[in-house]
């Protein structure tokens, strides 16, 4: 934020031959660090041209913190004392809090203060009231009143209080900042009776010192030369639109009218204010960044932004064309622009179409030695090499139907083998089918076959392995409620133990070593520590429904 002639709030006097009106200090506290922003504040700050104009050492201050306006106050009753001025003039915009008849103008710093520390987070009206009162007759303070945002902290109240004790001589004006704006620019012309310039604004109060007939300025005032001098410089060295604008507002028929036209006329055709004249849509500048990357000018994306890729795209391809190189584009180049895109477009749409027949030739040249005569290798080759090819459907479609075939096949031999088996009806008839097919659609039956079969043979003598599954089933000790959950459990997972009585009997081991097989556990067809967790996990609810 700018701070013209500020430090720390120090106002000097205005040079010139022509003594100055008098001082204005003006602060503008818009955006705060803990608060939301206090919208329009800044509005007052136009009010320098013209109060420069009127002969005024006018001081602009914005986002000050309390101690800061302070010490601006302090500096502006110095510069009263020490340059022997006639009038002075206090302006702040931002938020305000009250308790009582005491109000205080919040700093930029402000957070929500409480009455302990309201006087830290803020300036006391009563103390701007009484350094302007040093000129009683020629002092006006100026209020936009901004309340405070949200509820306001216990025990304060926002904005001003409806009646404020302004010291004699004094004149307070409040509002909101569109109307104080004008009105001070009203106070600022010789002449003008403040009353008659508060009733313009309809929601002004002004309170405190109050003459009917006694202008703020009089008549025949006489510091405009040296003012419209020092508003024009003051404009030149700003250097932008608005403060010429303002310049030609205070002095529309000033010395320097028509050199702030011209200057204004040549800020206007600025190459960011030509492009801006024509008003692209989203769209066209979207467009435009696609017709620059496709002239090989990589503006980072599309988004319709104009960003700094965006710039430096530009500026390379208007230098590429001899343009001047700013950035910013004027209606020609726009055309010119579209013109070459368009001839880029047509050439990478042949290139792409040639391309495309190539490509073609070569799919079909290798179908004809691959995939053409239908067998599955040749078909798995083209398919690898053109995996979205003229013919990779048909291929699909082929190496499908050879799966099929073969499946169908093997499900014949299959059969042949159990109706081979079935035939014998022998444990060996059946070991070999399950040998020869362990994943065949009949080896469920053949392992109960066998078992069928191998029932009333005698057991082979024990082996290590199984004696001490069996030992260690044992040493578990199940009790018959755990035994007939571990058969319900197995009839759930799809095993066969037979019915859910406690008793492990034939079916029961079988669906227990069927189980262990599935489940990459020793088949043994005895319960261990490890199968019984895992065989009751996840199930105890469902058992016990």
């Amino acid at each position: 934020m700018r701070m013209i002639g500020l430090a720390l709030g120090v106002i000097l006097a205005l040079s010139g031959q022509v003594a100055a009106s008098g001082a204005a200090l003006v602060i503008a506290n818009e955006r705060h660090a803990d608060l939301r922003d206090a919208r329009g504040a800044q509005a007052l700050l136009r009010l320098e041209g013209p109060l420069a104009g009127a002969g005024f050492a006018v001081d602009i201050a914005t986002d000050l913190a309390a101690p800061t306006m302070r010490a601006a106050l302090s500096s502006l009753a110095e510069a009263i004392d020490r340059d022997g001025h006639q009038r002075v003039i206090v302006v702040f915009a931002g938020y305000a809090v009250h308790a009582g008849g005491t109000a205080w103008l919040l700093g930029s710093d402000a957070r929500a203060p409480d009455l302990a520390t309201i006087d830290d987070a803020g300036l006391r009206l009563e103390t701007a009231l009484a350094v302007a009162g040093r000129l009683q007759g020629g002092a006006l303070v100026a209020i936009a009143d901004h309340g405070f945002p949200g509820r306001a902290p216990a025990g304060l109240s926002p904005g001003l209080p409806a009646q404020v004790d302004v010291p004699q001589g004094v004149t307070l004006v409040s509002g909101p900042a569109d109307q104080l704006d004008a009105f001070l620019r009203g106070a600022a012309r010789p002449g003008t009776i403040l009353r008659t310039a508060a009733a313009q604004g309809r929601s002004l109060r002004l309170q405190g010192f109050d003459a009917p007939y006694l202008p703020f300025l009089p008549d025949g005032h006489a510091p405009a030369r040296d003012g419209d001098d020092r508003a024009f410089a003051h404009a030149q060295a700003q250097g932008t639109e608005d403060a010429l604008r303002r310049y030609l507002e205070d002095f529309p028929a000033g010395a320097h009218a028509e050199a702030a036209r011209a200057a204004l006329a040549a800020l206007e055709m600025t190459p960011e204010r030509v492009e801006e004249a024509l008003a692209f849509s989203r769209d066209e500048r979207r467009a435009i960044q696609r017709e620059l990357t496709l002239l090989g000018f990589d503006p980072r994306g599309i988004d319709g932004i104009f960003g700094p890729a965006t710039r430096a795209a530009l500026t390379a391809w208007q230098r590429h064309n001899a343009h001047d190189a700013t950035g910013f584009l004027t209606r020609d180049q726009v055309f010119q622009l579209s013109a070459q895109a368009a001839r880029r477009a047509a050439e990478l749409e042949a290139e792409a179409r040639e391309r495309q027949a190539e490509q073609e030739r070569r799919d079909r040249a290798f179908w004809r030695e691959t995939g053409a005569a239908g067998d599955e290798r040749g078909l798995r080759l083209y398919l690898e090499r053109f995996p979205q090819g003229l013919f990779a459907a048909v291929a699909r479609q082929r190496l499908q139907e050879i799966e099929d075939e073969r499946a169908r096949a093997e499900a014949l031999r299959d059969r042949a083998a159990w109706d081979a088996a079935r035939a014998l009806d022998t444990v060996d008839a059946y070991q070999r089918y399950l040998q020869d097919h362990p994943d065949g659609a009949f080896a469920d039956q053949a392992s109960d076959r066998i078992d069928a079969l191998t029932e009333d043979i005698l057991p082979e003598p024990p082996d290590p392995q199984i004696e001490a599954a069996r030992a260690q089933e044992e040493a578990l000790m199940l009790p018959r409620f755990t035994r007939v959950m571990v058969q319900q459990r197995l009839a759930q997972q799809g095993y066969e133990p037979g019915p859910a009585d406690g008793e492990f009997d034939r079916r029961t081991r079988r669906a227990i070593r069927q189980y262990q097989r599935d489940n990459g556990l020793p088949v043994t067809g005895y319960l261990s520590q490890v199968m019984l967790a895992r065989l009751m996990a996840g199930g105890i609810l469902r058992l016990l429904d």
